[in-house]
């Protein structure tokens, strides 16, 4: 049923904005008219021009994690698919609630469910559609459901994990900079105007401070250029030399884990959910967010067609995880041991993150005093021979 936006007014004069569903522009102007709201624009809500930010309303992780939780719980509860897609609609809005209604119509059409979720690839990524099919197939798709969400929610707990190790030091750091060019700029000349004026012989490391507060204040624009310039630089070199920055981040631990773990828990999902395995391998190879991996992934999925093994074909992974895998092979329980192995990355990654911010506020700590440090010092000393002069 389609999906019409409208603005209008209320029996009593105020304005009324908001969504329904109706059979047509002539059935929602009725369904308006019957709740006593006159409007004045109506625009039917499309795929292609939908006027909702999925960003801002639509499903992100933790949402389609939720949802997939409770359309599970309702098939298991014995639910008719329809109905269960039609509950769902009611609680949601905007975009989300358009693709849940598409999703109905298509599936009342008589669509499978996989097939409903393939025209919505900005919601249901690849690996979800492949899952919802296994599913249906095996006739247990509540469980894969279940399954999905379990994934869904870890995943998003991971980047929230991230989010965590990369916003923190990046406010921290970005506040001292703005702290240090407000001294640089504003305080710093203010204190040393005393000192340019004197025909004394000034110390080295005042002098030092003079020459930077001239530039902070003088030449901000350069620095925020050469900032901005090696931003943008540093953009271009990660993304025409994508394949070597992945290979250098591979060698810190702590992403190193990261990406390790990424791949593992995937594959090791799809794999326990009935997806075979070079289908696997090639959406879990998409899931590291790691390019020189990912391309290894990619090589060991063609060795693996080849009739390679998969622990032999890994050869860019670190030896305990080929060794996992090749146990796994041996006794035919190679889903468990990938999400075993993924566990055991992902508590490394999240006790490497802990260590990681518990380090650099002390150190940034410190670093800021060897500023002021450097600061007061610089003040202070000309003040001190001065001192010594007199006395």
């Amino acid at each position: 049923m389609p999906i019409f936006r409208y603005k209008g007014y209320a029996r009593d004069g105020s304005a009324e904005s908001g969504v329904i569903e109706a059979d047509g522009r002539a059935d929602a102007i009725r369904v308006l008219k019957q709740k006593d709201v006159y409007p004045n624009a109506l625009i039917r809500e499309g795929r292609n021009g939908a006027r909702f930010s999925l960003s801002k309303r639509g499903l992100d992780a933790s949402a389609l994690a939720k949802l997939t939780r409770q359309f599970s719980v309702l098939l298991s509860s014995g639910v008719p698919m329809v109905e269960a897609v039609r509950t769902l609609t009611e609680q949601e809005s905007g975009y989300a609630r358009y693709v849940l209604v598409e999703i109905r119509e298509r599936i009342s059409a008589g669509a499978g469910l996989s097939r409903a979720l393939e025209d919505f690839p900005d919601v249901f990524p690849e690996f979800y559609v492949n899952m919802v099919s296994a599913g249906e197939s095996c006739g247990s798709l509540d469980l894969v459901l279940e399954r999905l969400s379990d994934f869904l929610e870890t995943q998003d707990q991971l980047k929230a994990d991230v989010r965590a190790a990369s916003v923190y030091p990046a406010v921290m750091l970005g506040v001292g900079m703005v702290v240090m060019f407000f001294i640089f700029s504003f305080v710093v000349p203010k204190i040393t105007k005393i000192f340019e004026d004197s025909s004394r012989e000034l110390p080295f490391i005042t002098i030092i401070l003079i020459k930077i507060a001239h530039v902070f204040q003088h030449y901000w624009w350069l620095i925020g250029i050469l900032l901005i310039a090696g931003y943008l630089g540093i953009r271009r070199f990660i993304t025409r030399k994508a394949r070597t920055v992945g290979a250098m981040l591979m060698r810190v631990p702590l992403l190193r884990a990261l990406y390790v773990s990424r791949f593992l828990r995937t594959a090791g999902f799809l794999l326990s959910s009935g997806v075979p395995m070079l289908r696997a391998l090639r959406l879990a190879s998409r899931s590291i967010g790691n390019t020189y991996l990912s391309a290894h992934v990619e090589a060991a999925e063609k060795e693996v067609a080849e009739g390679v093994s998969l622990s032999a074909a890994l050869s860019a992974f670190p030896p305990i995880v080929r060794q996992i895998v090749s146990t796994g092979e041996k006794t035919g329980t190679l889903p468990e041991m990938l999400q075993r192995a993924a566990r055991m990355y992902e508590n490394e990654f999240r006790l490497g993150v802990k260590k990681s911010l518990s380090a650099f506020e002390p150190a940034l700590i410190i670093l800021m005093g060897l500023l002021v440090g450097f600061i007061v010092f610089a003040v202070l000393l000309p003040i001190f021979e001065l001192n010594q002069l007199i006395k």
